[in-house]
């Protein structure tokens, strides 16, 4: 059986991958004024409050198994979560991403 965290961190997994996919199109589109490009950055704002929403929801799991806000993010980083992420990486130093 799947458990909750699991779940929350596999959405998140899911919702940075689309962000991630969005941007790269936009940043290799061949006009990049055109209309369709204006309004995949809207729909880019969009999933970002979206993502910074579910951060915000589940901040708790989240940070405490690693995971910061997408670099995207409009969130302010906040001590608690900044201490939840060096404690996750101070226990398992081998998950640590590199730089």
């Amino acid at each position: 059986m799947i458990s909750f965290e699991y779940r929350i961190l596999s959405e998140y997994k899911i919702k940075v991958a689309k962000v991630d996919t969005l941007v790269k199109s936009i940043m290799v589109h061949r006009e990049p004024k055109s209309v369709e490009a204006k309004d995949a950055s809207e729909f880019l704002d969009i999933m970002i409050n979206e993502i910074d929403q579910f951060y915000k929801n589940h901040s708790e799991i989240l940070s405490k198994n690693g995971k910061k806000p997408h670099a995207r993010s409009r969130l302010p980083e906040t001590k608690k979560w900044l201490d939840n992420i060096e404690r996750f990486y101070e226990l398992n130093p081998r998950r640590r991403p590199r730089k």
